[in-house]
């Protein structure tokens, strides 16, 4: 009788299947960013359909209006301002128009910076601290009633938080696309206002940082080229631009204009400052001006007409404005401190009413937390400060969240120095001119208190991961073996029962003893997925 060999049974394997979509591979994690920024697009396209348009006696400065057809825009200085807000102004006619650009630049700016915060931090609490204190920063009544008012304030607060932005995801994920886009919006800043130039200078001294330390250098390199070239670029129109100021507003320059409201606001209302200027440094006395000046009410127009009524006056302030301010603050240091201490918490202490409406139906708890009384503006700020630097520090903050703590506490001290040092040469208008200084403090301690529970959790977590092993490492010293503790070899000095690896340690192998190649095996050694398993 004939028998049959047994047909050989091939190894086959079903087809890789798809892979199919599945909630569980959604990134839940991003959950919370994803709330947070709808809520405030929500609260932004409230703002942009419910605003009130804001313009002053400045606005003809930046845009030409129909009873002021002045230059408003010249690449060269031929204008009364910088051309980045001009030239944003220019881009189309009207002013519902220059606010919708205005309002669409602030959105992205902030939601930027939170997106770039949320992929810096790790631990979710941080996350949220962040995103969600960034946003409503951003929707306090301090800061989004600049977006419908046609000065510059606007895009200069909206450029810098960008540039921080895109500093933080360069930094993070070295993008060029990131360091081509931050150069940019760095470059469009500098001419905005000339207060930022500290900023940009600051921001060279990073990228120049980096480029030293760590790769990418050449593109580092290339970007603080660009931005250098900027710096030097407001440089030079900035004499022009001071002389150009006159086709506008009183006919002074616009560094004689700023010198006249010091005198104002700072040295003729205030008799002991009075003194010194004129005993010390040689200040004519004009006795129309120190009349206005002793006044409650504004009256700039009154004290600019005295003021050009006293040549020997003017003639003192061409020769002093420069260095008077620097000169008083050497020579009386307690008197200047307390001036400064007086002035400071006014500057940085919002300005909720005093310029464009806030819209209606919007909360304002996000001005009460960040923009308190002005009295408390430097206690609180200094507090949140020094408990964050603190526990940072001791929590290795800037080993754990070393780029956010740097950034947080570099940009709060950046900021609170540009506003001291903003205050030697302007006056008058405090709350507006050390606004953009007022949001960038908080932008920095907010980033910086995330540093610092950022680093806290870890150190936590740290802590729960040890004593964890060492608790595994207890039971196993206790339960993992039959023999008793003096039976181990490493104490006794026998050798180990058997050097032979368990089953569970050996190869699989095949039918010729080879090892058996599976699935995952061959996709390491380059096989396709689907080819059958090797007899």
């Amino acid at each position: 009788m004939v028998t049959e060999a047994p047909e050989a049974t091939e190894d086959v394997r079903p087809p890789a299947s798809t892979p199919r979509w599945s909630l569980r591979r959604l990134p839940w994690r991003h959950l919370p960013l994803v709330v947070l920024l709808a809520v405030y697009l929500a609260a932004r396209v409230r703002i942009l359909t419910g605003y009130t348009l804001f313009t002053s006696v400045d606005t003809g400065s930046y845009s030409a209006r129909p009873d002021l057809p002045i230059e408003t825009l010249s690449f060269t200085g031929h204008a009364p301002r910088p051309w980045g807000v001009p030239l944003l102004y220019a881009l189309v006619g009207t002013d519902p128009a220059r606010v919708a650009l205005q309002w669409t630049i602030s959105t992205l700016a902030w939601s930027l910076l939170t997106g770039a915060c949320w992929a810096r931090l790790r631990s979710l609490p941080a996350r949220i601290l962040a995103a969600t204190a960034l946003l409503c920063l951003a929707l306090s009544r301090s800061i989004y009633p600049w977006d419908h008012a046609l000065l510059s304030e606007s895009l200069s607060i909206s450029l810098g938080i960008a540039a921080l932005a895109l500093l933080t995801i360069w930094v993070t994920t070295r993008s060029r696309l990131a360091l081509g886009a931050l150069v940019l919006v760095a470059f469009w800043w500098t001419f905005t206002r000339q207060d930022v130039l500290p900023y940009v200078l600051l921001l060279v001294v990073v990228l120049v940082g980096h480029a030293l330390l760590r790769r990418y250098r050449w593109s580092a390199l290339l970007a603080t080229a660009v931005l250098l070239g900027a710096v030097g670029w407001q440089a030079a129109i900035v004499p022009v631009v001071d002389q150009s100021y006159r086709s506008w507003g009183t006919g002074l320059s616009l560094s004689e204009a700023t010198f006249v409201y010091r005198l104002r606001f700072q040295v003729m209302n205030d008799p002991q400052v009075k003194a010194a200027y004129q005993d010390e440094f040689g200040m004519p006395r004009c006795a129309q001006a120190e009349r206005v000046a002793a006044g409650r009410y504004w009256a700039m127009g009154p004290f600019i007409k005295a003021y050009r009524d006293c040549p020997a006056l003017m003639d003192w302030a061409a020769r002093e404005r420069g260095s008077v301010g620097y000169r008083y603050a050497r020579a009386h240091p307690k008197e200047y401190t307390e001036q400064v201490l007086k002035v400071l918490p006014v500057s940085l202490a919002g300005t909720e009413g005093r310029y464009a409406a806030p819209v209606p139906g919007l909360p304002a708890f996000p001005e009460q937390v960040f923009f308190p009384d002005r009295d408390r503006v430097l206690p609180q700020a200094s507090v949140v400060f020094l408990v964050a630097l603190a526990v940072g520090l001791l929590a290795r903050a800037f080993r754990r969240a070393r780029w956010l703590a740097a950034a947080g506490a570099l940009v709060a001290l950046a900021s609170t120095a540009s506003a001291v040092a903003g205050m030697m040469y302007s006056a008058g208008e405090y709350t507006r001119f050390g606004i953009q200084e007022a949001v960038l403090l908080r932008v920095g301690l907010i980033i910086l208190a995330a540093a610092a529970v950022e680093a806290v959790l870890a150190w936590f977590a740290d802590g729960v991961a040890v004593l964890r092993r060492r608790r595994g490492a207890a039971d196993d010293g206790s339960t993992g073996t039959d023999r008793m503790p003096d039976d181990d070899p490493a104490e006794t000095g026998a050798p180990p029962m058997s050097s032979e690896p368990d089953d569970a340690d050996r190869p699989a192998v095949g039918a010729d003893d080879r090892p058996a190649v599976g699935a995952d095996d061959r996709i390491a050694v380059g096989e396709p997925e689907g080819t059958p398993a090797r007899a």
